[in-house]
Formats: C-alpha cells, sequence, structure tokens
C-alpha cells in the first residue's frame, strides 16, 4: 500500500521535471510595462532569485544579486519596490554556457510595489559571449546584463 503513494509522487515529479521548459516556451510571461510616471522614482530595495523548482538563497543568488543592481543602475529614485527575478530552466550548479558556446539566461522580472502589487513585468533575456573562466565571473556578467536589459525594457527599448 505505501509504494503506491510514492509511485504517485515520483510520476508526478517526473512529469513536472520534464515539463517545466515546455511551459515557458508555450505560456511566455506576458508583459506588464512600468508606467511611466512611476520609472525615474523607483529604486530596487530587495531582489529575490527564483527558478523551478529550487529557491532559496545559494551561490548563484549571492553572485546574482548584487551584479543585476549594479546593471539595473537606472532605478535611482526615492520609491521602494522589490524585484522578483525568474530565471527560466535554471541550473544553479551548471556553467552557464549553452550548447552554442555562449552565455544565456532567459527569464522575467516583476516589479512590486510595497503593498506587495506587481507593478511591472517583463520578459528578460540575457545573453553574452562567455566572459571569465570562473562561475562567479559568468555568474556576474549574466546577471548585470539581465539588469541592464531591464533597464532597456523600462525606458522602452
Amino acid at each position: 500500500m505505501r509504494a503506491l503513494p510514492l509511485l504517485a509522487t515520483l510520476s508526478a515529479a517526473t512529469c513536472l521535471t520534464a515539463c517545466a521548459g515546455d511551459f515557458w516556451a508555450m505560456n511566455p510571461p506576458t508583459e506588464i510595462p512600468l508606467d511611466p510616471a512611476l520609472a525615474g522614482d523607483l529604486f530596487i530595495e530587495a531582489v529575490e532569485v527564483r527558478s523551478a523548482f529550487y529557491n532559496p538563497p545559494d551561490a548563484f543568488s549571492d553572485a546574482f544579486i548584487p551584479a543585476f543592481l549594479d546593471g539595473a543602475a537606472c532605478f535611482g529614485g526615492r520609491q521602494p519596490v522589490r524585484a522578483i527575478v525568474f530565471i527560466h530552466e535554471l541550473d544553479r550548479q551548471g556553467d552557464l554556457i549553452g550548447e552554442d558556446g555562449r552565455v544565456s539566461l532567459p527569464g522575467s522580472v516583476d516589479l512590486h510595489d510595497a503593498r506587495g502589487r506587481v507593478i511591472a513585468r517583463y520578459p528578460i533575456r540575457a545573453d553574452l559571449a562567455p566572459t571569465g573562466r570562473d562561475l562567479t565571473e559568468r555568474r556576474t556578467a549574466a546577471a548585470e546584463v539581465f539588469g541592464e536589459r531591464l533597464c532597456e525594457r523600462v525606458k522602452g527599448g
């Protein structure tokens, strides 16, 4: 009798693992543009990095968050927002180098106001030539580009 619930759990986990990449291809995040009147008034007070199955802070988050904030330097206002960064298909232990030899981080950023409401959402893709031999250097470079892409999107680019 105990084997049946375990089998169901393993089957569900296998489906989730196999289907996660396809989900984002079929249902990409909907863009919610930031109100232009708010664009110059915001600063990012907190960043949370999420991926499909594993979300606690780790070495990836430790490298990503400060570099993302450096890249997102356009947020120099006074009104605080929280950035929820979702990286699609993230292998947190991987080398970040795709089959084409490039570093690529596809994902999205939600900006939440002080009440927790989503005030903006942007699909983002950081795509760059591999920089540095060290994994931390690649994570840092990709995160900075991710923040820069967010600024470009906020400014209408």
